[in-house]
């Protein structure tokens, strides 16, 4: 069985100026230029409410191409009926408008289930990340549902049966913790591990709250800046050893509901790095934001105050302005997911970028004619 979408009304861009425009901001505000450029080609919507099998083609969190088989992952964050589809993304070059994403196929899914071999009870699992390991298994992350003092994970999971395989341990500093109504440590309700990348080698994997862990989180106002915090594994390691660092945020002005980070995109070996942030003001709308980062690479000036004892001492990644989504001439979503797709025709690099619609299960009272697309973005990266 399949599900097919067309390119229908996809669009074909010539967006690199545009691309540009937040480049040109970042240098006139003092900070250091993107080493990465990136040129919108092609925008394909899959319409809310279509539906693979006896799911839902909604709520995609994370997107990974898989290079040998010419096929990608995607998750849906659903915390009913968590599961992961694999899919075919047609791009093809136009003559007139260079690459574009034709259609899109969706061929299988699976449903993830937990250690004991049944799938997840209601409100136990929020899937957000994924990144392939080899042929059979890759890593997923779930952000936890701290309101209920569910915790955040990383599976190593088998990917043509949704089956547990292993866990891998985090820092007891990640686990939600509560004292009465109060919590006092762990990551906060909705602001889990979102992202979830793998280095090209397979010798890093990187994980990051969305935001301030609860114990970081103490006097967050407005233009008051606070900090996610991202791990990375050292997979090649025995013990897999586990690093920190803390990836700085400013609180936006407005009626905000939610602000951070919530992709992360490994670029090579050495901790180069593709962060996505994410913000939905209910008198602002949305703002989604991608800079470039460097495990490696510090800040000297940050202001720790705010910090909990165990997080003082770490560092405070500097990050490059790279691409304001809200400056591109596509009507903005909830952009969750990246991944580098296949080489194109020219021999540059793809990324695609993909949106998480909010529905997962396409119930009413949402018609079909309201729901809003999934929405996939394909450009071309320069490094």
């Amino acid at each position: 069985m399949r599900t097919r979408t067309r390119a229908r009304g996809s669009l074909f861009l010539e967006g690199f100026l545009v691309a540009l425009m937040f480049l040109a901001t970042a240098a006139t505000s003092g900070a250091e230029p993107a080493t990465v450029e990136l040129e919108l080609l092609s925008v394909h919507d899959i319409p809310g409410g279509t539906r693979f099998g006896d799911t839902c083609l909604g709520g995609l969190s994370a997107l990974f191409y898989d290079h040998a088989k010419d096929r990608y992952f995607a998750v849906s964050d659903s915390r009913t009926n968590a599961r992961i589809y694999t899919l075919r993304i047609e791009i093809e070059e136009h003559p007139e408008d260079g690459p574009r994403i034709a259609g899109v196929d969706f061929e299988t899914v699976v449903r993830l289930s937990t250690r004991e071999g049944v799938p997840y009870p209601d409100g136990r699992v929020d899937p957000e990340g994924f990144a392939l390991v080899d042929a059979g298994t890759a890593f997923l992350s779930s952000e936890g549902v701290a309101r209920d003092g569910v915790p955040p994970f990383v599976d190593l999971v088998e990917v043509d049966t949704g089956s547990w395989l292993s866990t891998l341990p985090l820092p007891a500093s990640y686990r939600p913790r509560h004292d009465g109504d109060d919590q006092v440590s762990g990551v906060r309700n909705n602001l889990g591990l979102e992202s979830l990348t793998l280095s090209p080698g397979h010798r890093y994997l990187f994980t990051a709250s969305e935001s301030a862990l609860a114990q970081d989180a103490g006097g967050l106002a407005t233009g008051v800046e606070h900090f996610a915090r991202v791990l990375r594994v050292d997979l090649g390691s025995e013990a897999r050893r586990f690093e920190e660092a803390l990836y700085p945020l400013v609180m936006p002005e407005g009626d905000v509901v939610v602000h951070g980070l919530v992709e992360l995109l490994a670029l090579d070996d050495d901790g180069h790095l593709l962060a996505m942030e994410r913000t939905y003001a209910h008198d602002r709308g949305l703002t989604v934001r991608l800079y470039e980062v460097h495990f490696s690479q510090h800040r000297a000036d940050p202001d720790r105050s705010r910090l909990s004892p165990e997080a003082e001492s770490l560092p405070v990644l500097d990050k490059r302005p790279l691409l304001d989504f809200g400056k591109l001439p596509v009507l903005l979503d909830n952009l969750e997911g990246l991944t580098l797709g296949p080489r194109l025709a020219d021999g540059s690099e793809s990324l695609l970028v993909v949106g998480d619609n909010d529905n997962t299960e396409c119930q009413p009272p949402t018609s079909l004619a309201q729901m809003r697309p999934t929405k996939l973005l394909l450009f071309r990266l320069k490094r």
